[in-house]
């Protein structure tokens, strides 16, 4: 028991470890050399002629050095400790900002409009269109607006005709997009133009290509393809395929990387980029500048207006009264009075300007602009509250421009430039009431020295007056003209946001990778043909060789008995063993009788030969093993005990007598007379006997599990030196299973290419259980000749092995359930024939 239940363990594991087999793959390789061999030049051609059409893809690559603003470095400078440095924080949110203003599509719109990159030129191939970049000989284009409306890509084929060209353009048909509008048109002369349903399509020769040698040959009676696709969709696509990333997390540095299957293309397309970054920057910088240039203009404007008035009102003063030279007798009193005039003066400066400021800043429309700065307040706090209002409104319109709404950042934003305007506004009418204030005092002091002047002549009190304004208003547009100076060259000198540090440059090929692609093909062209034969194989139901055996059981595998094919004009036979021939039966019959001994000791005679269906060859492999051992001088018996099927009187050509073993077991007569009786002797060879089954009785089974089997088995020990006894199919019927105790040995037969692989899942069962002695198996009708499935038996030309006739027919058990009854299924009580 503990032998078979190892045995069990043991056919288990073996299943488990056979499902994956490298030497079955290598069998394959080794014997479908050349399907591999074709599979890999067909598959590795495929992967050359898929890198010799498939478009490569380049990749270009820039460092772009981002500027801080001058108030980022004065606070950065101020820290006592930079939390940059300490690692805690890595650039700041600003530098975000522009890696996203950088890869925004605002930005890449620009680009793309002005390399006109929306359009694409292709020259017509057999299997794939070229793309032409700067070499098409025509050139299309349309209007900004007409791009911002398109539904979708217009598709343009240019087909030389004579000295010109025969358009013809499918436009998107939004009803119906598989079905695009067509329209055609011939240009004689270029420029040209075609009008369509979506606008104006404009053609021009291209003048930068008529120096370009070979060009025009190459182009020369090849349609030029153009396509013309929506300018945001185009822009949208560029910012998408480029990548911005900092270099590290403590400097403001970007790396930029495009993909483009043009690299001259990407690295125009980088330089353009950084061009409209800095443009937009410098447009946002100088917004404020332009702002206070309007502020004093208007105000330069006015005061001119106000010192032309006060001074053709002195002119005419003078000229009504005749006034050249006024003598001042109160030199002394103007004197005191001097200080208290500069400080009108100053204060009406500063009154003129801080009104100017509130009326701005009270003014609706000026809400979202900036506040004109550097006017020339006293009051150093208004103006720094200006100017960070100022920074702060230009970011908050940068980040709404780059279109990232969402930020947190912008929130926070909006409401700081909020809270700030109010403040300022706030502070502007606190300078308001205070410089008020101080005039008052101050016009208080000089009333009291004015009080000295009143014996002073009427036309000195009104000359004085006079002149006061006029100073005032020259004062104040003096400092204008000079403002007005200041902010020019401020408007004229904005440095660039952002520096090329290294220049836009071919980084690699990055598709199709040419080795790998190989690879794969390589690999494919491999593992096809062997992924499908040993799917194939896999498949499989039915035992083709020596080796799926050995892969479902580990029950001894004794003999290979080969397939034997007639020779041409030989009778079909079944007893193939015969006397003073040698060829592969001889041998392997004699090897499966070698075998035999190993396995048996000398007191074990009878030997039990079963399949698990009929048709698997157990019949031809008892006689013929018969054979083998009579031709050894051994007197042999071949006992039929299938009788529900019986087939050896047919077999060996014996008459039809109805001697047979049921004729002894049905008795109960003593003696062995009667079994004597019924045996044929010297059948094919003097040393071979045969005891056919006989008369088919009614009741098979009971027949055999009789006393009188044992009887008869035993008293055959002593007159034959091996018994071997042919069985019905264990899996019909269990006849064999009776059978099995009078027998020291168990031949279980399966066929090549015919049985099934559960069969042997019966014969382990039967192993386990130990319900046949000494379970060895025998795999009948391996043809030598063929090469299937990594099973290769073929051994050349020696000893002709491989060029036999046939077994002949195994016979027929008819359908299972009809086993051993006639065509009307009544039990078949006749002798066989």
């Amino acid at each position: 028991m503990t032998d078979n239940t190892n045995f069990a363990q043991a056919n288990a594991s073996q299943e488990q470890n056979n499902e994956f087999n490298l030497l079955a793959i290598w069998r394959i390789v080794v014997l479908n050399w050349y399907w591999v061999l074709i599979s890999v030049i067909l598959c590795v051609g495929c992967a050359f002629v898929y890198l010799r059409y498939k478009t490569p893809v380049y990749s270009v690559a820039a460092k772009l050095l981002v500027k801080d603003d001058d108030n980022n470095k004065k606070r950065i400078r101020t820290n006592a400790i930079s939390l940059a440095d300490m690692g805690i924080f890595s650039n700041s949110n600003g530098f975000d900002n522009e890696l996203e203003i950088l890869t925004s599509t605002s930005i890449s719109r620009a680009a793309v409009k002005e390399l006109k990159l929306y359009t694409r030129y292709y020259r017509e191939g057999l299997i794939r269109n070229y793309e032409l970049y700067k070499t098409s000989p025509v050139l299309a284009d349309m209007e900004e607006e007409k791009l911002d409306s398109l539904p979708g890509g217009i598709e343009l084929t240019l087909t030389p005709k004579g000295a010109g060209y025969h358009v013809s353009a499918e436009l998107p048909n939004l009803l119906d997009p598989k079905h695009p509008y067509l329209q055609e048109m011939d240009i004689a002369k270029l420029p040209a133009a075609l009008d369509t349903r979506y606008g104006t399509i404009l053609f021009a020769k291209n003048e930068n290509i008529d120096d370009r040698e070979g060009e025009d040959s190459k182009l020369k009676d090849k349609n030029i393809i153009i396509d013309i696709f929506p300018l945001n969709s185009m822009a949208a696509y560029y910012a998408k395929a480029l990548s911005a990333e900092a270099t590290s997390k403590t400097t403001t540095v970007a790396d930029l990387v495009i993909n483009d299957s043009k690299a001259a293309r990407a690295i125009d397309y980088l330089k353009q980029l950084v061009v409209s970054y800095n443009e937009d920057a410098n447009a946002d910088k100088n917004e404020v500048a332009e702002k206070t240039r309007d502020f004093i203009e208007e105000r330069i404007s006015v005061i001119r207006g106000e010192l032309d008035s006060t001074e053709d009102q002195l002119e005419n003063y003078k000229t009504q009264n005749g006034l050249i030279n006024i003598t001042s007798d109160a030199t002394n009193f103007l004197k005191e009075s001097t200080d208290f005039q500069k400080e009108m003066v100053e204060i009406e400066t500063q009154l003129t300007l801080v009104k100017g400021l509130v009326n701005h800043m009270s003014n609706p429309a000026f809400n979202d602009e900036v506040i004109p700065a550097n006017l020339g307040l006293k009051d150093a706090g208004i103006d720094k509250e200006i100017r960070d209002y100022n920074e702060a409104l230009l970011l908050l319109n940068r980040l709404i421009k780059s279109g990232a709404e969402s930020n947190p950042s912008l929130v926070k934003l909006k409401e700081k430039t909020a809270s700030m305007r109010v403040a300022i506004a706030q502070s502007l009418n606190n300078v308001y009431a205070n410089i008020l204030t101080q005039k008052k005092s101050i016009r208080e002091q000089y009333d009291m020295y004015e009080d000295r002047f009143r014996n002073t002549p009427q036309h000195e009190r009104r000359l004085t007056g006079i002149g006061r304004q006029q100073e005032i208003k020259s004062g104040l547009y003096l400092m204008l003209l000079q403002k007005r100076e200041e902010n020019f060259i401020s408007l004229n000198s904005v440095a660039t946001k952002g520096k090329i540090i290294n220049e836009p440059a071919y980084v690699g090929k990055v598709a199709p990778k040419g080795k790998i692609i190989l690879l794969i093909g390589l690999l494919l062209g491999l593992c096809i043909p062997i992924g499908l034969i040993y799917l194939f194989n896999l498949l499989r139901y039915r035992i083709e060789g020596h080796e799926d055996v050995e892969k479902l059981t580990r029950i001894p595998i004794l003999c290979d008995v080969p397939f034997r094919h007639r020779k041409k004009g030989e009778k079909e036979r079944s007893v193939v063993v015969m006397e003073n021939v040698n060829d592969s039966m001889e041998e392997t019959f004699r090897g499966l009788r070698t075998n035999l001994r190993f396995v048996m000791s000398e007191q074990e005679k009878v030997i039990l030969c079963t399949s698990t269906i009929p048709g698997e060859g157990k019949t031809f492999v008892a006689a013929n093993l018969a054979m083998s051992f009579a031709l050894l001088g051994k007197r042999v018996l071949l006992m039929g005990l299938d009788i529900r099927k019986p087939r050896l009187v047919n077999l060996f050509g014996l008459p039809s007598d109805k001697r047979g073993i049921t004729e002894f077991l049905r008795t109960t007569t003593e003696g062995y007379e009667l079994l004597e009786n019924q045996i044929h002797r010297g059948v094919v060879n003097p040393n071979l006997d045969v005891l056919p089954a006989g008369t088919i009785p009614p009741n098979p089974g009971e027949l055999i599990s009789r006393r009188r089997l044992d009887i008869a088995v035993n008293y055959l020990r002593t007159r034959y030196d091996v018994v071997i006894i042919d069985t019905p199919p264990v899996g019909l019927v269990s006849d064999t299973l009776e059978i099995a105790r009078v027998a020291d040995v168990s031949l279980y037969v399966c066929r090549a290419d015919f049985s099934p692989k559960s069969n042997i899942a019966l014969a382990n069962t039967l192993k386990a259980e130990n319900k046949l002695p000494k379970l060895n198996l025998v795999l009948n009708g391996i043809d030598m000749r063929k090469k299937k499935y990594g099973y290769y038996y073929g051994y050349g030309k020696y000893g002709r092995f491989g060029k036999h006739g046939t077994y002949g027919h195994y016979g027929h058990y008819g359908v299972y359930g009809n086993y051993a009854t006639d065509e009307k299924g009544r039990a078949d009580y006749h002798t066989e024939e």
